[in-house]
């Protein structure tokens, strides 16, 4: 799924003209849009900022860079909240708004407590939007490797915008729809209306906008899965919940951020998962690149002389499936 497209018509006229002129090559690479009220427009193409002129992009900033008005800035905060700040709030306080497609949008802005809890966000002046992409089969290889002979449990980690939500969305659909002739029963437990959007399967239910941790254990009780997936573990209920997960007989599979197989000592998360003894891989996507690295957790040496750049890994190329 390439929201683009739909963020474009969203947006004032003058804006969307801008976008409008440029190349097919430019707009397929576009993966994140800093809307910020009265400052330039930024985009990311792949890793590179650019600023959106009048006739085009540019590495720098110049006259021709178009900034973006307040009028401009509100009417499409409206249009993201289906003009009801109220109806969003619940998740606007966590930092994002969730718009129709099911993507999501980071928002900056002045947090209001009452009672020291944190209960509204007002002057609204930064919008930061991720443009999700579904790459179909671009886990193919990976699946294909990993889930030949068994159900296994895997740790994707990386970069942010390493891809992590991207492949964990489409290992789902395939070993939920029939791959290697089997049909699994996965469950997407989906916090932020992200992870599940777009072509998740067949034989696959999705949980949406509970805690991480209350989603999983909804899920084990009421479900039956096979595979849980989940994206971004970051807490203590969340590693509880997921060990209690381990204990009915689930599977799992879960991203973390980490920028390389270095920091995994030192990333209390990972090692935390890594010490269930549950985990099968370790899958590392190496951000913008056309390489990944496979950790086998199952050779790793025992507590007391454990160094995690010992464990094998095997580096492999994408192929013509796909890429992330």
């Amino acid at each position: 799924m390439d929201n683009l497209s739909y963020f474009i018509s969203l947006m004032p006229q003058r804006i969307c003209d801008a976008f409008c002129l440029l190349d097919d090559s430019i707009l397929l690479l576009v993966n994140e849009i800093r809307f910020r009220k009265n400052k330039p427009l930024v985009i990311y193409v792949n890793k590179d900022l650019y600023f959106l002129t009048q006739k085009g992009i540019s590495k720098s900033f110049g006259p021709l860079s178009i900034i973006v008005s307040s009028t401009e800035f509100e009417e499409l905060t409206d249009l993201l909240c289906n003009n009801s700040y109220h109806t969003n709030m619940d998740s606007m306080v966590k930092g994002y708004i969730t718009v129709n497609d099911g993507s999501r949008v980071g928002i900056a802005g002045k947090a209001i407590y009452r009672d020291n809890q944190l209960t509204a966000v007002r002057n609204i002046n930064s919008l930061c939007i991720r443009i999700s992409h579904d790459y179909i089969n671009c886990s193919k290889k990976i699946v294909a490797e990993l889930y030949d002979k068994k159900t296994v449990s895997i740790i994707v980690a990386g970069e942010p915008k390493s891809g992590k939500t991207t492949f964990l969305r489409d290992m789902g659909r395939l070993l939920s729809s029939g791959f290697n002739g089997k049909y699994m029963c996965v469950t997407f437990v989906d916090e932020r209306e992200e992870l599940s959007a777009g072509n998740c399967g067949i034989n696959t239910d999705s949980i949406i906008g509970y805690e991480k941790a209350k989603g999983i254990e909804i899920a084990t009780r009421t479900l039956a899965p096979q595979l849980i997936i989940c994206d971004e573990i970051g807490n203590k209920q969340e590693l509880e919940a997921i060990k209690y997960g381990f204990s009915t007989g689930v599977n799992f599979a879960v991203s973390v951020h980490l920028r390389d197989s270095c920091q995994i000592s030192n990333n209390k998360i990972v090692s935390e998962l890594i010490n269930t003894g549950e985990f099968d891989y370790l899958l590392l996507l190496k951000s913008y690149t056309k390489e990944y690295e496979i950790i086998d957790l199952r050779l790793k040496k025992s507590e007391n002389s454990r160094n995690y750049n010992d464990y094998p890994f095997f580096i492999f190329p994408w192929d013509n499936d796909g890429k992330v």
